[in-house]
């Protein structure tokens, strides 16, 4: 009888320890597939858009298919997960439901709709990279990202190479896909394709700003996260992608963002060094919004940007503040079309500002509304002494809000759509994941 028993319980304890690493295996696998699908996503953002394609009256590029299913399936787990809701997830959701409201209201249901594709963007991927990110892996994923704009700035190259737009030349052939303001600009010899007698790299990119925004971007997020051999690379070919984008603001904003990692770097052992910069940065803008008659266009020239371009901006806000002050709620709607021919030095409906053009479409709650979206996941304070993080994701804590900064400066200058605008969602998601790590940590204890 002793000798069954003994015999039942050695054979129970090897299922018990089966059966735990089984669910352990099964987990790695869940995570790994996760991971693997938001490295996808990553490489979609580059796709260009001639391999898109119409349901109805829907442009869906592979980036927006991959976003819905991944959505799709964050929602579909949301009711078996345990974590920490941010304050970052209730911006987010409240920003997608103004976003469809305002659209609603100016435009009715097209203006919905227009709204609505848009919000998916940038709430679906924030969702996609706040809840399928496996615990540990944000620093792999902004390395591969890292990795993936090497390749870009590669492509980018044989733009200025070749001296034609090599990317869209080639899906062009493939597709047949034409896109008229590119041919309008390229028979004009326009400065948005060229500058000096070059052409203006931007590979996949939608636009050469665009192009040159994303280098600044990650350029600064791997000279930060990863000092050495591998960070310098890349933040040297970010760097060199700027150049060649011969794209003045991202330049900037480069500079800013690499300024801001060395500013940390120089002030660890001084806690409040944010909120002194922070508080000297609003007494500056104060003073020049004050004391200036072209806010705008001064802080620009203070930036480095030639005072055309910087001019050219200011007319741009002259025009369309006005008109965002009849609509102030919910703006003047999702449509390119404005009334920008009031005034005689705009030559276009172009509005080269992030911030100005959310502003039109959803008002100004809808532009507080994105703004509090991107930044609330790093209002609960700093958390690169957290012990449990490696170096990496220390930094990497850190980083993400200087990407985020350098992309609210550059907000006021460039206008984001396509890949860029998905990209903002994607810091505050990360950030929020390392955040969550934090605090369920702090539970446990």
């Amino acid at each position: 009888m002793a000798s069954e028993l003994t015999n039942s319980h050695s054979g129970f304890a090897p299922t018990g320890l089966r059966r735990e690493q089984l669910l352990d295996s099964v987990h790695n696998d869940a995570s790994s597939r996760d991971e693997f699908a938001l490295k996808l996503l990553i490489v979609s953002l580059f796709i260009p858009e001639g391999f898109s394609f119409f349901i109805g009256d829907f442009r869906l590029s592979v980036t927006r298919v991959l976003v819905i299913l991944f959505a799709t399936k964050v929602m579909l787990r949301m009711g078996r997960r345990q974590g920490v809701r941010l304050a970052s997830d209730n911006m987010m959701l409240i920003s997608a439901v103004w976003m469809l409201l305002a659209g609603a209201v100016t435009e009715g249901f097209s203006g919905m709709k227009g709204a609505g594709i848009l919000a998916i963007e940038f709430v679906g991927t924030y969702l996609a990279f706040r809840y399928l990110t496996p615990s540990g892996a944000s620093v792999r994923i902004v390395r591969f990202a890292c990795k993936v704009v090497v390749v870009i700035v590669g492509l980018a190259f044989l733009d200025v190479l070749t001296g034609r737009l090599f990317t869209y030349e080639t899906v062009k052939g493939l597709t047949g896909y034409v896109k008229p303001s590119y041919e309008a600009a390229l028979a004009a010899y326009a400065e948005s394709l060229f500058r000096d007698g070059a052409i203006r790299a931007m590979g996949p990119l939608e636009h050469s700003i665009l192009f040159g925004a994303v280098c600044a971007w990650w350029g600064t997020l791997a000279f930060f996260v990863f000092p050495g051999l591998f960070g310098w690379t890349i933040a040297g070919a970010a760097l060199f992608g700027i150049l060649i984008s011969q794209a003045r603001a991202p330049l900037l904003g480069f500079a800013i963002g690499i300024g801001l990692v060395l500013f940390y770097a120089g002030t660890r052992s001084f806690p409040h060094r944010w909120k002194v910069l922070g508080a000297l940065i609003g007494l500056l803008l104060m003073f020049i919004f004050s004391f200036s008659g072209s806010p705008i266009a001064t802080l620009m020239k203070l930036g480095g940007i030639s005072p055309e371009a910087a001019w050219y901006r200011q007319a741009i806000w002259d025009t369309a503040v006005p008109l965002i002050m009849q609509s102030p709620v919910f703006g003047i709607g999702v449509s390119p079309d404005w009334d920008w021919g009031t005034n005689s030095a705009l030559i276009g409906d172009s509005v080269d500002a992030f911030w100005l053009r959310i502003a039109m479409m959803y008002g100004i709650p809808g532009a507080i509304f994105i703004f509090a979206a991107m930044v609330s996941a790093f209002w609960g304070g700093p958390i690169d002494k957290w012990p449990a993080f490696s170096s990496e994701e220390r930094r990497l804590s850190v980083a993400l809000g200087v990407a985020t900064v350098t992309a609210v400066f550059l907000g006021f200058t460039v206008h984001f759509w396509g890949a860029t605008w998905i990209m903002l969602a994607i810091f505050p998601a990360l950030r929020a994941v390392l955040v969550e790590q934090v605090l369920l940590c702090r539970e446990v204890r």
